[in-house]
């Protein structure tokens, strides 16, 4: 039976995975952003997408890839772009078209 120490470790180990496929997951997204051209007029585009990736991950607190509502909104505050609830439910459904 595993103690204590195993069992942290295989908690730790697996959540490095997760963040591992996560990452290369966003990783795959902005290449397409980037391969875009849609996007090629976007000035400094490498490194915003690089700094919206850090952030996601900080934000995506149960490491299933997706923000709910308050955590897309308390990222936008520390991004610099609060925005109000509906505001948020707005742009979500410009995206999700829900």
């Amino acid at each position: 039976m595993p103690g204590p120490i195993s069992q942290n470790f295989e908690r730790g180990k697996a959540f490095g995975l997760l963040k591992a496929r996560q990452e290369r997951r966003l990783a795959e997204i902005n290449r397409e952003f980037l391969c875009d051209q849609k996007y090629s007029d976007e000035e400094n585009l490498p490194e915003k997408l690089s700094a919206f990736k850090e952030k996601y991950m900080e934000f995506d607190l149960n490491n299933e890839g997706e923000i709910d509502l308050m955590s897309l909104k308390r990222m936008m505050e520390k991004l610099g772009v609060p925005k109000t609830h509906l505001e948020m439910k707005k742009m979500i459904s410009e995206v999700t078209g829900y």
